[in-house]
């Protein structure tokens, strides 16, 4: 009996010392949880010690964009005034999980934040700038896209005199450029509350906040916030790289800013992995 009783003692000391090994290395991977403010009228940044690579927003109130050019800065701002608490989650290159719980507040204590805990202060933010491409080469390549001919047909959709349409998918240096056709053929003025990408399940009938995956631009050619009346603007948006499952697509959704003309091309794998190469020299 107390040779068992000793066994089992040892046997429940090593378990114990297991758990807590892994409870330990499971905590280095999740960031312990902030408290994020936002307002609707002004933008709060998140600054990452290393580069953003998946976003998850927990509620449509809030909205999300990395900075253009910038891997590491995450822009965030409210899509409606009072919204509930919601939560944001971001992985980042080094493989961390970064867990936010996000509060309406009219007049933000801070709008900006690093991760490491501390507010912006006299010490300045690191940016991390993405790619190999400067940002001169993304505007290069952008334009160029532009100014080529079209070789995607019949994924646009048309509402209440707006039509946003795909032209065209191209590739460069582990980078996808999306080339996008916004028409108004209205009187009356276009504003873009949000345009944004993101993964869905085909299957999903009801769509939640928790279904999708933010893929989110390092860089945007062209006015994408106002489209006037009886006009036309093309915008080439610069992602990094990615294919989808067969089961899902990627959507890309603009909405209008107090207004209720809001539009979603929703693109299939078989489309993306199509895309272009586009010449290595930009002209």
């Amino acid at each position: 009996m107390t040779y068992l009783m000793k066994h089992d003692g040892v046997r429940l000391l090593l378990g114990f010392i297991l758990v807590l090994h892994l409870t330990q290395a499971s905590a280095q991977q999740v960031t312990d949880s902030k408290n994020i403010e936002v307002t609707f009228n002004k933008t709060s940044t998140i600054i990452f010690p290393t580069a953003i690579t998946a976003v998850d927003r927990g509620s449509k109130d809030i909205l999300a964009q990395k900075a253009k050019g910038a891997g590491n800065v995450l822009q965030l701002k409210a899509a409606r005034e009072n919204f509930q608490e919601t939560n944001l989650t971001v992985i980042t290159g080094d493989g961390r999980i970064h867990q936010f719980t996000i509060n309406y507040c009219k007049e933000p204590v801070s709008l900006v934040v690093e991760t490491d805990g501390r507010q912006a202060d006299s010490s300045p933010p690191v940016v991390l700038f993405e790619t190999a491409m400067t940002e001169s080469e993304l505007e290069g390549y952008s334009e160029n896209v532009v100014h080529t001919k079209r070789n995607i047909r019949f994924i646009r959709e048309d509402k209440h005199k707006i039509s946003l349409a795909l032209m065209g998918i191209y590739i460069q240096h582990n980078v996808i450029f999306y080339h996008l056709q916004i028409e108004n053929k209205s009187n009356i003025g276009y504003d873009v509350e949000f345009l944004r990408f993101y993964i869905k399940d085909k299957s999903n009938a009801r769509r939640t906040a928790s279904q999708e995956v933010n893929v989110i631009p390092s860089f945007t050619y062209g006015d994408d916030k106002t489209i006037p009346g009886k006009s036309t603007i093309n915008v080439v948006y610069a992602l990094e790289k990615f294919t989808i499952p067969d089961a899902k697509n990627l959507v890309i959704e603009m909405f209008e800013k107090k207004g209720g003309r809001h539009l979603n091309l929703s693109i299939k794998n078989k489309t993306i992995v199509n895309a272009r190469l586009l010449p290595a020299k930009v002209e």
